[in-house]
């Protein structure tokens, strides 16, 4: 959760590591951060939906944003069938099940795809998934929706549903440092080995009585290749760029791409998700006058995209003929966005060495909400098992 100032000649802009958001009403989330302190901001509950050449069309959520409901109605995404499904879901969530009750039924078995499970299972309209619910959680995961569990679908769904998405005033790195607030923390000191009592930098020997790897994936892999190395996770790319104000959206809502994907290795191929301005929410992600739009890119670098694709893919989103006031700030290539949603890899209580434990999203589901319970569930194991590393 690192966030970065960046300063050129207008100003400081205040950049995340990749585009995200807080999801405020993730349990873990209410019961371990002080909210207040954070100053947050929240995005409005819904979406513009960019069908290309321009065309962006409004959806919200009608109970939480009454305001937007007659542009809702009229952009021609839901059926009146669409919204009795999805209040009926709604209605049945919180008032039949506990938060974490879609990830509980699917202990030990594989749950349904997303896909299969909102055109199937839920029966929704396939105009509803391919403009709206697929492009909105490709833009969450940074993953075709057939690759993605429906039990994190139902999960995430609740938590949109209950709460805001916000942004910290000094970034998303906030959150990390509040945690850190009572902690003894040394940083820019790099790990290079690891043991049940210690952990070594450079040529030092630090002795504990535990081990906690709180680390992604491919870094826990590198100390402790017992690991699964079957998950290669997502990529992305987050691409910031300064524009002068206005931007081409006025309201706090992520724009979509929902133009239709086609094709069988549409999947393979790079695909701009979303465009977010952190701005329109958060002033101190910009000076005054100016914006910062945060243009989220599925694939790896790989695939050979660059600048030019990415203003390209832009101007025909928006209907823009010139960019050129777009002034490219940073790019984020992220190798490991997130680890795959099945199967899990490792149960975080389960130390895999006497004295290691290892906790992050990738013990369980990839979120914030997940990340921080497992940390928990990492400590609780440490204390439970003090007495015999002793």
């Amino acid at each position: 959760m690192q966030s970065y100032q960046f300063f050129n000649c207008q100003g400081t802009f205040l950049l995340d590591r990749g585009f995200q958001i807080l999801i405020e009403a993730y349990p873990q989330v209410k019961r371990q951060l002080d909210l207040k302190r954070l100053g947050l901001r929240s995005f409005a509950p819904g979406a513009f939906l960019a069908f290309g050449k321009g065309e962006l069309r409004m959806v919200s959520d009608p109970i939480r944003s009454p305001k937007y409901i007659l542009r809702t109605i009229t952009s021609g995404i839901a059926s009146i069938k669409d919204l009795l499904i999805l209040l009926l879901l709604r209605f049945k969530q919180v008032f039949f099940e506990g938060p974490y009750t879609a990830l509980e039924e699917c202990q030990g078995t594989p749950p349904p795809n997303t896909e299969s499970f909102m055109l199937g299972k839920l029966g929704l309209s396939t105009v509803l998934v391919d403009r709206f619910l697929r492009p909105f959680f490709e833009a969450i995961y940074v993953t075709p929706l057939a690759q993605q569990s429906s039990a994190c679908f139902r999960f995430v769904l609740r938590m949109l549903a209950e709460g805001r998405t916000s942004l910290p005033e000094r970034g998303m790195q906030a959150v990390a440092d509040q945690l850190a607030e009572d902690l003894l923390v040394r940083l820019c000191s790099p790990i290079v080995e690891v043991r049940p009592t210690g952990v070594r930098i450079d040529a030092e020997w630090k002795d504990f009585d535990a081990v906690v790897l709180a680390v992604d994936l491919p870094a826990a892999r590198a100390f402790l290749p017992e690991l699964d190395q079957t998950d290669e996770g997502t990529r992305s790319s987050t691409w910031y760029f300064a524009l002068p104000s206005p931007p081409p959206v006025s309201e706090p809502l992520i724009v979509l791409n929902s133009t239709l994907q086609t094709g069988p290795d549409e999947a393979d191929l790079p695909r701009l998700v979303n465009v977010a301005f952190p701005s329109l929410v958060q002033p101190s992600y910009a000076p005054k006058g100016w914006d910062l739009a945060a243009v989220t890119v599925r694939g790896p670098e790989k695939l050979g995209f660059g600048e030019s694709w990415v203003r390209h893919e832009l101007g025909c989103l928006f209907g823009i003929g010139s960019l050129d006031a777009w002034r490219l700030l940073r790019v984020y290539h992220l190798d490991f966005h997130q680890p795959a949603q099945w199967p899990r890899t490792l149960q975080p209580r389960v130390p895999v060495a006497s004295g290691i434990y290892v906790c992050g999203d990738h013990c369980a589901e990839p979120t914030l909400d997940s990340a921080m319970r497992s940390g928990q569930r990492a400590a609780e194991a440490v204390l439970e098992d003090l007495p015999a590393l002793q």
